[in-house]
């Protein structure tokens, strides 16, 4: 079972080579917070894969993942999480309400952990906003999220988390790289190979590049992310690469 897992997490990455700014979870946001937008797409809908390398624990974690956008107002996603068990991440977002600044969705995020051995079941729900700001004088997207988890023996099964992306020094790199910073009490899932909120919430930062133009129709972005800067038990490095098809 493990095999065919690690196997189809394979075949995903290389068959829709990898996506458009996700976070974590395989969602288009921050670094591990989903966000209220979806991945843009004119005639067809949107295919993005991603795949992420997180260095921390006693052995890398392997986190590749596949999202699927529909006309701009819906968003499915896959991912696995692959350490020393794997558990599975379902994920499915709907914009609501959009204007020129702002964006409302709902989504859901379905958790099969240790896959393969004592399956343990886990779902989020949640309500997040997407809206333009500024910060330190940087035009910027701001994102809050409020949402509610259903696992057994968690700390605190309400779930809330702030996230930012700017420009990181836009003279230097042109407005081609953006600094992210999300934090709150939630990870992109309930049993993560690191980011652990579980018990006091965590702080994480990244860079990403952002996503350019490699064929007609097809984008691809970097990602460097460090999770759960001040707490040693969680504390880790996040590699990432993604592609996406925009039709």
């Amino acid at each position: 079972m493990r095999k065919m897992l690690i196997t189809i997490a394979i075949l995903l990455c290389c068959t829709f080579p990898l996506l458009s700014s996700p976070s974590l979870g395989g969602m288009l946001g921050y670094v591990v917070v989903p966000s209220a937008e979806i991945a843009p797409s004119r005639r067809s809908p949107s295919v993005t894969t991603a795949y992420s390398a997180l260095f921390g624990g006693s052995k890398p974690a392997h986190i590749p993942s596949l999202s699927i956008a529909f006309s701009d107002k819906g968003e499915t996603s896959f991912a696995v999480d692959i350490a020393d068990k794997i558990d599975l991440l379902i994920g499915g977002k709907w914009r609501f309400s959009q204007s020129k600044t702002s964006s409302y969705a709902a989504g859901t995020v379905l958790q099969l952990s240790d896959v393969g051995n004592t399956i343990k079941f886990a779902a989020q729900v949640y309500v997040v906003s997407t809206f333009e700001s500024t910060i330190m004088d940087f035009p910027s997207k701001t994102t809050i999220l409020l949402g509610y988890t259903f696992k057994e023996q968690m700390t605190s099964d309400i779930d809330f988390a702030l996230a930012f992306q700017t420009p990181l020094l836009p003279k230097t790199f042109k407005n081609n790289v953006n600094f992210l910073l999300d934090f709150g009490n939630v990870s992109y899932s309930a049993t993560p190979s690191a980011g652990i909120a579980e018990k006091r919430g965590l702080i994480n930062v990244g860079i990403r590049l952002v996503p350019f133009e490699i064929l007609p129709s097809v984008y691809m972005g970097l990602d460097l992310k460090a999770l759960d800067l001040f707490d040693h038990t969680g504390r880790a490095l996040s590699i990432g690469t993604n592609i996406s098809f925009r039709p």
